[in-house]
């Protein structure tokens, strides 16, 4: 009796870390975190039509992976990301929102800023739950 309840317990905490979500939630901050750096850097570096659309062709290129690392996490429930972790994401998925945010304010045309606001609705379309 003593084998099969020892069993189901390691059976049971192996079973808690199979379904843990924390690596795939520190895949998608990394990756989350790349692809907005690079959209900023594109951005800053010329916050004119042309910088815009080299931020979106940079986006283009990751917004598939990042899809598909956000879908593996989005319904993650609290039994698999402890609390500091989705504490991490949230905090994360702010800043890197602000610092679009704040890429978006140094544009100077109107074309640029239509383009962005395109940019932004598709990123957003991705990483709502």
């Amino acid at each position: 009796m003593k084998k099969i309840t020892l069993f189901l317990l390691v059976v049971f905490c192996l079973g808690l870390t199979a379904c843990s979500k924390e690596a795939e939630v520190n895949d998608f901050i990394s990756e989350n975190h790349s692809v907005i750096e690079e959209i900023v850097k594109k951005i800053d570096a010329d916050p004119t039509e042309k910088g815009v659309d080299e931020a979106q062709k940079s986006f283009d290129a990751k917004k598939v992976g990042l899809k598909a690392k956000w879908d593996a996490i989005k319904d993650a429930s609290k039994a698999q990301v402890s609390a500091d972790v989705a504490k991490k994401l949230n905090d994360s998925m702010l800043a890197d929102v602000k610092v679009l945010s704040d890429a978006g304010q140094k544009l100077s045309d109107m074309p640029a800023v239509q383009k962005y606001s395109k940019l932004m609705q598709e990123y957003t379309a991705i990483i709502n739950p």
